[in-house]
């Protein structure tokens, strides 16, 4: 899990959701804003798993990728807000690690 002070709180998620440049996988939404501080959020919701339980799990592994990313300076101060989708359910870790590194791979690719 990230610092406090490195995730959002609802004001601030609101309003990078609304601002913020989307990047999409088959399982996966990315919505980055580019920023001076650091801060992240994934989201999953009740219609990709019914149990809190499951929803934990993989919210902690795509925070563990994240986090991974950032110790490896593979992506930079912003703000990222990751969007699980329905499909994201019957994933494999190894499954979450290369969705997620291609996902954060394309902001750095010029459009």
């Amino acid at each position: 899990m990230f610092k406090k002070s490195e995730r959002l709180n609802r004001p601030r998620f609101t309003e990078y959701f609304k601002i913020g440049r989307r990047f999409h996988t088959d399982n996966f939404t990315l919505i980055y804003t580019p920023a001076p501080v650091r801060a992240v959020a994934v989201v999953v919701g009740k219609k990709v798993h019914k149990g809190a339980v499951e929803r934990n799990t993989l919210r902690r592994r795509v925070y563990a990728v994240v986090r991974t990313c950032f110790e490896t300076d593979m992506i930079t101060s912003s703000i990222y807000i990751i969007i699980s989708k329905s499909g994201a359910k019957s994933l494999t870790q190894s499954a979450v690690v290369s969705e997620i590194t291609t996902l954060l791979a394309t902001i750095s690719k010029p459009r």
